[in-house]
């Protein structure tokens, strides 16, 4: 079997799986054969059918009394054991314990607790609770990417560890709230206090990035700005999601729509780069061809430089041989300037390329020509620069060019022709749609299109 037949295999099967509503229920049982590893696994998998399914649940990030509160009403919705790590150190320290003076160092210093000490006395709760096969919520752990990977090494594995992304003011005061509770001495001055926060926050910040790699699919970040209620609500939809992914579970194919200037290439080949898919530029495809100077190259430079449109019997064929290509089948894609008209849209369908996201960047008209005047080409890379950020090296700098669609002239004529179309595109595309605004800084426009893929899953109960 080769690689195509391999792939088209594979999707077979997760097409059946998900048509039939079975997708969830193999991936739960082949995630606990594989931790159990039993010795008749046949009648393991039976018995597992014929009892209520383990949940395991991780919730870290935030802290303080909000956290708990809502970590307590998740535990009581899912009718789970709720495991607290905090309570568990406040009992270490109350019995004076082996690790009561480390603790209590950390805590006043405002540092993460030794992860010896954490699995030291977190591990053999779990391990009990592992034992007995009870479902739980944990709070509080994993915190570092140490806990995680001995959590792994120990087949603590979650259905999904929830990240409760702390508001940083609202962090600190929480922080400075439990620390008079924990510590009996308080810092001299008010400055003090908020240097201890700020090193809480930094550690917190720097260990979750681990936490991160760590859990690949399984980690996913909620809003916890609001009150626990709002919170546990937050995170219950989270946990109620089919799978343990918080992605699409076959790769991601993007669409991202934009007039020109609108930051459309740059939002493409980072979110390709995020995720791991294939950058796929309908300009590059046509660069490409042009540089081939067959008939058909020649024909579509003429027409590049007019700022007219290619037929769309053209770009539908180049853009259908690169999706289909095998990289783009195993990786998913992110699909940059395509398409620009309904019958373009149309073609995909036909040809059976379905995306699974697209994103709409509204740009106002004032800075599309701003951009679109400023911005300059490296004709050996194909990386845009802007003229108030030019590249260091004078070499790029010396071949850096205009391309003829950036005239204004032509610029007008491009806008023109994606305003027809836009209204279209975005009725074609209502299910699967997010407008963005593209006057906002770059990395924040990233982190809105991360978010909406990431939180694409639906749920098991709606």
């Amino acid at each position: 079997m080769d690689l195509q037949q391999k792939l088209e295999y594979q999707q077979s099967v997760e097409t059946y799986l998900e048509d039939n509503q079975v997708y969830d229920l193999f991936e739960y049982l082949l995630k606990e054969i594989l931790v159990d590893k039993p010795e008749e696994p046949i009648d393991y998998l039976i018995s597992k059918l014929e009892k209520p399914r383990r949940r395991r649940l991780f919730v870290v990030g935030s802290s303080g009394k909000k956290r708990n509160d809502a970590c307590s009403q998740l535990a009581a919705r899912f009718s789970v054991d709720h495991i607290n790590l905090t309570n568990l150190l406040k009992d270490e320290v109350s019995k004076g314990g082996k690790w009561a003076s480390a603790i209590k160092s950390s805590w006043k210093e405002g540092t993460f607790i030794d992860d010896e000490a954490v699995l030291e006395i977190l591990m053999p709760v779990l391990e009990e609770a592992e034992t007995k096969g009870t479902s739980y919520l944990l709070e509080g752990a994993p915190r570092t990417r140490v806990q995680a990977l001995a959590f792994q090494r120990a087949g603590l594995v979650p259905d999904r560890l929830v990240i409760l992304k702390p508001d940083e003011e609202q962090y600190k005061l929480s922080f400075m709230d439990t620390y008079s509770e924990r510590v009996e001495e308080k810092p001299q001055t008010q400055t003090a206090f908020q240097k201890i926060a700020q090193k809480a926050l930094e550690e917190y910040h720097y260990h979750v990035k681990g936490l991160k790699e760590v859990y690949g699919a399984q980690w996913h970040e909620v809003d916890s700005s609001g009150d626990f209620e709002s919170t546990a609500d937050n995170a219950a939809k989270v946990f109620l999601m089919k799978g343990r992914s918080n992605a699409p579970r076959s790769p991601p194919k993007i669409i991202i729509l934009g007039p020109p200037g609108s930051g459309r290439t740059y939002q493409a080949q980072k979110i390709a780069t995020k995720y791991g898919l294939e950058f796929v530029s309908t300009s590059q495809l046509l660069r490409d061809t042009v540089n081939r100077k067959t008939e058909v190259g020649q024909n579509i430079a003429s027409l590049l430089r007019t700022g007219d449109r290619v037929p769309d019997f053209v770009i539908n064929d180049l853009v259908q041989k690169r999706l289909n290509q095998t990289n783009c089948k195993m990786n998913g894609w992110v699909l940059d300037g395509f398409p620009k008209t309904t019958d373009q849209a149309r073609a995909l369908k036909e040809f059976k390329i379905n995306p699974t996201h697209v994103f709409i960047l509204e740009c106002p008209d004032s800075l599309v020509y701003e951009r679109c005047e400023q911005r300059r080409i490296d004709p050996l890379t194909g990386k845009y620069y802007n003229l108030s950020s030019l590249p260091e090296d004078p070499k790029v700098t010396e071949r850096l060019a205009k391309m003829p669609e950036d005239d204004t002239e032509v610029v007008k004529k491009r806008l023109l022709q994606y305003k027809e179309n836009a209204t279209k595109l975005h009725t074609d595309y209502a299910k699967l749609a997010t407008t963005i605004k593209a006057d906002q800084d770059d990395s924040i426009i990233t982190e809105l299109i991360g978010d909406t893929i990431e939180n694409s899953i639906s749920h098991e109960y709606e």
